[in-house]
């Protein structure tokens, strides 16, 4: 049976329950490493790695990588290859849309590093999905095939794809940021860094007010800003206001890194209470 073939049975009997999975993933209810998994092996892949590539240095960054056959071969996934197969014409991609290898025009310009990974594990066609391109970042999914994708695995890629992409937009707050740095973490020895101050705690390291300080917790459990503001029923410029004063007096330079520092140093249920009591 040819690997075309393979893929053509493969795709439709399990791809309907990894996007329940991958949907449950991106709110926290699963590990996102094993929703990608699951998703990728049920499109019918050999090897695939979920990418974020900023447009200020585009160096990518591995948010999960799941290689069926890496822990026995030579050569495991550990490259994003997108941008080196497709050149600027990938840079900033339209959300939900499909790159193929196999499809693209400019042929003579192949990635001389692709060639020499797909030769050495006998795979033949990259696809790249991408999931949000813009306005400061791209991220994607690049899938890797033993044979160039029969009519069933790309309709499945355009049946799927836009869920998957709607999806990826409304994620839990903080979850790219968590991944990042689980993989930087895995693959670098830790440097020392003092313990970070638990931003939450009863003591208010921050001196947060209350007001900013019921913004901190709602964030901390996985509400979104559009969330905090229904919760606290004011408008989103009033949070963002307050995270403009949270950003300052937590020393974060964002949304992501305030959000990952309230994750590391989640309060105890003692501070909670305190909280709704306040």
């Amino acid at each position: 049976m040819t690997a075309a073939a393979v893929q053509a049975q493969s795709v439709d009997a399990s791809v309907v329950e990894a996007i329940a999975d991958w949907c449950d993933a991106l709110h926290g209810d699963l590990p996102l490493e094993d929703a990608f998994a699951a998703l990728a092996a049920g499109l019918g892949a050999e090897a695939g790695m979920l990418v974020r590539t900023h447009f200020s240095d585009f160096r990518p960054m591995r948010i999960a990588v799941w290689d069926r056959n890496g822990a026995r071969s030579a050569s495991p996934l550990a490259t994003s290859f997108a941008d080196g197969r497709f050149g600027p014409h990938i840079a900033r991609p339209r959300a939900a849309s499909v790159w193929l290898h196999s499809h693209a025009d400019d042929a003579a310009d192949v990635d001389p590093a692709l060639e020499a990974w797909q030769a050495r594990r006998g795979l033949a066609e990259l696809a790249v999905l991408v999931l949000s391109g813009g306005p400061g970042m791209r991220d994607h999914i690049e899938l890797h095939f033993r044979a160039a994708l029969g009519p069933p695995t790309q309709a499945a890629l355009g049946a799927v794809l836009p869920t998957m992409a709607r999806t990826w937009a409304n994620r839990q707050v903080g979850l790219v940021t968590r991944m990042v740095v689980n993989h930087r973490a895995a693959a670098e020895p830790a440097p020392a860094r003092p313990v970070p101050a638990m931003i939450l705690s009863p003591s208010n390291p921050a001196r947060l007010s209350r007001a900013e300080f019921r913004v901190c917790l709602l964030l901390s459990r996985g509400l979104s800003v559009t969330g905090v503001s229904d919760e606290l029923a004011v408008s989103e410029a009033t949070v963002r206001s307050h995270l403009r004063s949270i950003f300052s007096k937590t020393e974060t330079s964002g949304l992501a890194e305030l959000v990952f520092a309230l994750l590391r140093s989640k309060p105890d249920a003692s501070a909670q209470s305190g909280l709704r009591c306040a």
